[in-house]
């Protein structure tokens, strides 16, 4: 896969995909937490060939749109399929691209205020209420 050349940063991100998702483990927390939605993505997260696969595909055939912004030539938001659901390809770059398992009430936040956007460095884990405090902050 080639990505551009002045993109080192997400280069050294794919590079650690594998090693981030097989320190993944369903702790005494995660069982306590465990709920449908967090299974289905702990499920991924422990089985992630489709997933990586479609992450380093979107990766590598982006559009660069603004300063550092990967995007895949769409004019809506990107969803992808797994698993038989339906997500926002900017949240499997993120959830599963880190190995983190959400709960109800996280989100991931754009910080380049780009929803279009899946640089994982533009991505950051929040709460709605940030969300909300950005957009916000940005007007």
């Amino acid at each position: 896969m080639m990505l551009p050349s002045n993109n080192s940063s997400l280069e050294l991100w794919l590079s650690e995909l594998e090693l981030r998702q097989q320190r993944f483990e369903r702790d005494a927390l995660f069982l306590l937490t465990a709920s449908e939605r967090r299974c289905w993505w702990a499920e991924i997260i422990e089985n992630p060939d489709n997933a990586n696969r479609i992450m380093r595909n979107a990766l590598s055939a982006e559009d660069n749109r603004g300063p550092g912004c990967v995007e895949v030539g769409m004019t809506s938001v990107r969803r992808v399929s797994i698993k038989k659901q339906q997500i926002y390809l900017y949240q499997l770059v993120y959830w599963v691209g880190n190995a983190i398992v959400p709960n109800a009430d996280d989100v991931v936040r754009h910080m380049c205020h780009n929803r279009r956007c899946i640089n994982p460095m533009h991505l950051e884990h929040g709460t709605q209420g940030q969300n909300i405090h950005d957009t916000r902050e940005r007007v």
